[in-house]
């Protein structure tokens, strides 16, 4: 029986492993060399490796000598490197990347990849009681998500990485897609990666696709690397050993000269040179931000790799996105910054948005002198030129902003032939060759780096309370001033001794520092949002001063304890687990804030409360509910001075034909009564766009009759398009397929009485749909559910009965505008 049951539970933990590995992967080959072995064996010492301080690491050093040797950083400082914290989690990595993001999972007992949801992957990597299926995350690429903000790479890598200072900058401005979708790539999307895998895991021998080079900072956990540097006696064996297809039977490193090992920890930062060969083994859970950069230094191997890359017929998604009009573009910069001229045909606008305006252009043209090149770039482009040479007329990928190639090659030539001469030392300076001259003008750019640069503070630097503003409620802020103390009678005139309240609340301006959002989930730009202090959801705790939504913080498996001595104040999850609080509040205290809280909660509830029948409709209730609150108020009712939503101007065509008679000279295509039936064929972002154009067609583009129904259908749903969508106040509104979050739509709900349809299509009801199950959601008439992901029987039902926050007389049991189910 005993047997039976093992067989039967091991059985149960292979399927369930076979979730996350792909079909063919019975076919693939199995590892058949002990790796605990290779991690004890001493013919690996830590061979090859350069400690360095992170101030080292810079610029000046990698044009005196180069970049070919690992380079290993006990502590970040210096580098100029930003990453979060190290309670940072894979949890928060969900967060920041959205849970249906595809990843790339590898097997590591096959080396096979299988795709799997971030959701998914979150789940499996937090289970407290795993399988034993070895999954690693390698190629989660994060850059267009919100993580990326909160990630730099070292400075010395933003300073010579390609992808930054030769790809036009203009076409990586136009990217808006977080994947890796080539289709919709417009720049090699390499630069941030994040990598997670559990305890186990082993990464086998391989050099990084395009000969990139590659940083690691590792923020959770440990690493192993085996460190093989690209002589061409241990390229050749490389190209034999991939191609042999007995990896698994050979342990790479066993078959070279030499071969180091180091040990990587948190907080520790690794630099791999371009073309090494490693491999890398996990002993704990990791989390590892990293990127990979092409870069002056290392011309030659890059282009030695990528050659190689095409004899071991590596499939096109493994390797370098774009590499060769890289090397279109790298060519050139070079030419602009030696001779003064590009090749680049594009507008005058974006001209100034790389090069600057045109008198710098000139300025920069007549000033350039004779700036001294490496050995290395010297060499590398000419091994550029080789390179392209050899490719086939149809493989030479020549950028369609280059116009002129053959005129770009000869510019090269009398490069490489002007300084051939060029002195090494000399060429020494600490300042990068190739960068963006027009950067400093665009102040677009430098406003959303300012901004990211902000969140960054704000999330890793920040160690301060948060700033509060009295309560004006209590009775220290309600007391008379005094008139006689040193405050009432000195000039200029200070606060009075008396009033000093006793419940400072957080300021409005307060952001989430986990989304950035205030304590009403709006973004604090936004103006046309009710921010009364006693519903801000904000908590900042008492220990380590972080402000956050209770939902945005992380679960730790346990619950923050809120304070009843201050308001939005709590002793958070992570400082429950890690440093709980060692004295309680006083018990007597703690009970005799609850008996207050409780009755006065209590008297609040009896005072509106709203008992209905089953027949009445829920706008009767709402009616009573709101006449008792406008009895129990003490404040005068002021009506509003304006029509919010002006009635739309009734314009006929006999109006127009005596306004044309009065003025012979007269526009016609600029008549509300000629424009406005063709603006209503428009949909509602080209009516918006079409206000922009002039002052007679944005007074048109205001007419209410055009706003009756708002389409923002696989729309980007920002701050300013929720707040337009208030104001116009539409009948319909469609939000098919589009980025919409339970938090906006829980806040866009209650300012839209007046819609009457409303369409989620294609919408996943536990991220958003479920924002409906509100007693503040409108009278609507129609609902479309199509297509909305996880809406079942359950799901339905809670939308069909009693609302969240609402009393149970307070409800007719159905939709609003919506019969009940028989």
């Amino acid at each position: 029986m005993s047997s039976k049951k093992k067989s039967n539970s091991s059985r149960s933990a292979k399927s369930k492993a076979k979730v996350y590995v792909s079909d063919d992967e019975d076919e693939a080959f199995a590892q058949n060399f002990d790796i605990s072995e290779k991690l004890m064996s001493k013919d690996f010492p830590k061979y090859f490796v350069k400690e360095m301080k992170g101030d080292e690491v810079t610029l000046e050093h990698f044009q005196k000598q180069g970049f070919s040797t690992p380079l290993f950083i006990p502590d970040k400082a210096g580098l100029h490197l930003t990453v979060p914290d190290p309670t940072f989690t894979v949890s928060d990595v969900r967060n920041m990347v959205g849970s249906k993001r595809i990843l790339e999972v590898m097997n590591c007992a096959t080396q096979l990849n299988s795709e799997m949801t971030m959701k998914d992957w979150e789940e499996f990597f937090m289970h407290p009681n795993r399988d034993e299926t070895k999954l690693n995350v390698i190629s989660l690429e994060f850059s267009q998500t919100r993580l990326e903000n909160y990630i730099s790479a070292p400075r010395v890598v933003r300073q010579i990485d390609w992808v930054d200072n030769v790809w036009p900058r203009h076409l990586k401005a136009d990217q808006d897609d977080g994947t890796n979708n080539m289709n919709r790539m417009k720049y090699p999307k390499v630069q941030k990666y994040c990598l997670m895998s559990v305890a186990g895991c082993y990464t086998d021998f391989h050099i990084d696709f395009g000969g990139t080079s590659v940083w690691y900072h590792i923020l959770r956990g440990q690493k192993v690397f085996w460190l093989i540097p690209p002589t061409d006696a241990n390229l050749k064996l490389y190209e034999e050993w991939t191609l042999s297809g007995k990896q698994g039977d050979v342990f790479f490193g066993d078959t070279v000269e030499k071969c180091g090992r180091i040990v990587v920890d948190a907080g520790n930062t690794l630099f791999i040179p371009s073309g090494w060969i490693h491999a890398v083994y996990t002993p704990e859970d990791s989390l590892v931000f990293g990127g990979n950069f092409l870069h002056s230094f290392a011309i030659e191997k890059q282009l030695r790799i990528a050659q190689i890359e095409e004899l071991t017929k590596v499939p096109s998604k493994y390797r370098f996105p774009f590499f060769t009009e890289l090397q279109w573009y790298a060519l050139d910069k070079y030419v602009y910054a030696l001779l003064g001229r590009t090749h680049l045909s594009v507008e005058e606008a974006t001209l100034i948005q790389l090069y600057g305006e045109k008198w710098e252009r000139d300025e920069f043209k007549t000033t350039i002198g004779h700036p001294h090149l490496t050995p290395q770039e010297l060499y590398g482009l000419k091994a550029i030129v080789m390179f392209i040479h050899a490719l086939p007329v149809t493989r030479k990928s020549v950028p369609r902003l280059i116009k002129d190639p053959v005129g770009l090659i000869r510019d090269i030539r009398t490069i490489v032939e002007s300084h051939k001469n060029d002195s090494g030392e000399k060429a020494v300076t600490g300042k990068p060759l190739l960068y963006w001259p027009g950067l400093k003008n665009d102040k677009k750019w430098t406003k959303v780096k300012q901004f990211k640069r902000e969140s960054q503070n704000m999330t890793t630097d920040s160690k301060g309370p948060a700033i509060r503003v009295a309560c004006k409620a209590c009775e220290g802020c309600l007391v008379e001033v005094c008139g006689v103390c040193t405050g009432c009678v000195s000039l200029p005139r200070r606060r009075c001794v008396n009033k000093r309240c006793s419940q400072p609340v957080l300021d409005t301006s307060t952001t989430c520092s986990s989304c950035g959002l205030d304590g009403w989930y709006a973004s604090p730009s936004m103006s046309l949002v009710d921010r009364p202090i006693e519903t801000c959801v904000l908590m900042e705790c008492s220990v380590c001063m972080r402000v956050v939504h209770p939902t945005c913080e992380t679960d730790y498996g346990v619950e923050g304890t809120i304070s009843t001595l201050q308001p939005n104040t709590w002793h958070c999850p992570s400082c429950m687990k890690f440093s709980p609080p060692e004295d309680s509040e006083p018990p007597a205290k703690s009970v005799k804030l609850e008996a207050d809280i409780g009755g006065a909660a209590a008297k609040q509830e009896q005072e509106f409360l709203v008992r209905g029948t089953s027949d009445q409709s829920k706008l009767e209730l709402r009616v009573q509910m709101a006449e008792k609150i406008m009895a129990a108020s003490k404040k005068q009712l002021k009506q509003p001075s304006y029509v919010f939503r002006p009635p739309p101007r009734i314009v006929k065509a006999e109006d127009v034909y005596e306004k044309l008679k009065k003025q012979p000279d007269l526009d016609l295509k600029l008549e509300e009564v000629v424009l406005l039936p063709i603006f209503k064929y428009l949909s509602t972002v080209d009516i918006a766009t079409c206000g922009c154009v002039c002052k007679v067609w944005n007074t048109i583009s205001l007419d209410p009759s055009l706003w009756n129904v708002v389409d923002l259908t696989s729309q980007k749903i920002s701050s300013h398009l929720l707040s337009t969508t208030v104001q116009k106040q539409p009948v319909g509104l469609l939000l098919d397929w589009t980025n919409m979050g339970k938090q906006q739509l829980n806040w866009l709900l209650p300012r839209i009485p007046q819609t009457k349809d409303l369409s989620l299509v294609g919408l996943e009801y536990n991220m958003t749909v479920s924002a409906l199950n509100t007693c503040n959601c409108p009278m609507l008439q129609e609902l479309n559910l199509s297509f909305v992901a996880n809406l079942n029987d359950a799901a339905l039902q809670k939308l069909l009965t009693t609302a969240k926050g609402e009393p149970t007389e307070f409800v007719s049991h159905g939709w609003p505008g919506i019969p009940a189910p028989a």
